[in-house]
This record gives structure tokens, sequence and C-alpha cells, in this order.
């Protein structure tokens, strides 16, 4: 039995969830599975990834996995790189710079404004602040963003801040599993102001209310979705910030080939 394609199914309590129950969403916390899971059992929740790690390192041994990786933390980690519309899935040394990560894929300074890292429950950084980054939880830790779920994604020139950050919200929206007000009511809220800032139908009312929301909504959900989103929305009115404000107040983008495009 498959679970279904929704963003909190993905969430460790959800997948406990779905095994005992068929229902894949969060469950309250404590206890955490690993001390009460399936059958009220002690359960081990893992991706894919971390296995096929431990499995290798079974088989060849710790020291033939600490040869890669160039800071503190050894090894290799799988990217889920995005640019120009195309997706690929690369593995990469734990401190590979974005910039090499780029050149990877064909993809190029000049033509990305910005970086998404972490995926959803990430975080924006402008291009220029990127660029030399190590792709390590430290050196990211110091910028203030985190790997996440191994997403970086380049935002192209000719693509709207606004407008993409206004797309993900909305989907961020849609993806709650609606067991509390703050995810229910707030995310939608923040979501459909954030879409009319967007598509120039916002005022600075909206800038004003969303600021607000950010802070109000942190910590107050059943489970970290809504952490998660705003946290992703509070990273893109800063990098995003002028042009926040430029589409509440004028109603127009600053991006004139973004016209046509959100993402």
């Amino acid at each position: 039995m498959d679970a279904p394609a929704r963003y909190v199914a993905g969430e460790e309590t959800a997948a406990v969830h779905f095994v005992t129950e068929a229902d894949a969403r969060p469950t309250s916390r404590p206890p955490r599975p690993f001390e009460r899971g399936v059958r009220g059992q002690p359960t081990l929740v893992q991706n894919v990834e971390t296995l096929a790690h431990a499995a290798l390192i079974a088989r060849f041994g710790d020291g033939w996995y600490r040869r890669a990786g160039r800071g503190e933390l050894r090894g290799t980690t799988l990217l889920t790189t995005t640019a120009a519309g195309r997706s690929v899935v690369v593995e990469v040394e734990l401190g590979t710079t974005v910039a090499e990560v780029a050149a990877g894929i064909g993809e190029s300074r000049e033509s990305a404004h910005a970086v998404l890292v972490g995926g959803y429950f990430g975080g924006w950084l402008p291009i220029d602040r990127a660029w030399s980054l190590g792709l390590d939880p430290h050196e990211l830790r110091g910028a203030g963003r985190a790997l996440g779920c191994g997403v970086v994604s380049f935002l192209p020139n000719d693509v709207c801040g606004v407008r993409a950050t206004a797309r993900i919200m909305e989907y961020m929206a849609g993806q709650s599993a609606a067991q509390c007000g703050p995810c229910v009511f707030g995310l939608r809220a923040i979501a459909d102001a954030t879409s009319r800032i967007g598509t120039g139908l916002g005022t600075s009312n909206d800038l004003e209310r969303i600021g607000r929301w950010v802070g109000q909504l942190a910590g107050r959900g059943a489970c970290r979705h809504p952490d998660g989103a705003v946290g992703f929305l509070y990273s893109a009115m800063t990098v995003f910030g002028d042009e926040f404000a430029g589409h509440a107040r004028s109603r127009t983008c600053s991006r004139p080939r973004a016209l046509g495009r959100a993402a």
C-alpha cells in the first residue's frame, strides 16, 4: 500500500501512523517513534539514502567513506538540483560549493539571481552570497540555512522571486494535514495574501499582515509544517524584500521579463 503523495506524509510520525492506521498524518509528540511507534514498539524511521550509506560503510569500512568530504563532516550526499526548468539528481562530496554544483549541471552565475537551499522547508539566498558557499551542514548553519532534503534550486533571472514564492506558499497551504487552526487558517491566509501581492492585487496592508502572521504562526502548529512554511517565507521576504515592497506599492514586478513567468 503506497502512502499518499502529500508533503506531510513524509514526516516520521505520519509514516508510522500510515503503517498502523492507514492515515498518513503527523501525530502529537512525544513519544517519538523511536520510543513508541509501529504496534507500540520502538521504530526506526530513516530515508533510503542514509540506509544505503550505512550498507556501504559496513561493506567497505569507515575509512573508505571518510575519504570523501571536505569539512568536518565527511562523506557524500545526494542533491536534487533544478535549473532552467530541468531537475537532476547528483551525488557530491559534503562541502562541495554551490558554484561547483552549478557548473556540473550547466548553470552559470549570470543566469540566476537566487538559490533555494534545502527545499520548501529551506530558504532562499542571493546568488552572490550562495555562489561560494559549501554544502556542508556547519557552513550552511553559519549562513542561516540547512541542507534539509538536499534541494539546490537556481532561480533564473527572468523569474520573479515574489511570484515563485507565492506559488510555493499556495502549495504548502494546500498540503496542510488539517489538524490545527494555525495551519488550516493561518497558512491559507498567508498564502492568499502572498498570492495577491505576487499577482499585483495586493496592498501594503497585505505585506504588513504577512510580516505579523509569520511571527505569530511559528511554533503554534500540531506539527512542524507551518513552521517550515513560514520559515521559507521569511527567507523570501529577506532576499526579495525590495521586490515584495515594489509589488505591494506599485503592483508591478521589478523584473519586466518575469511578467509572464511565475516559476
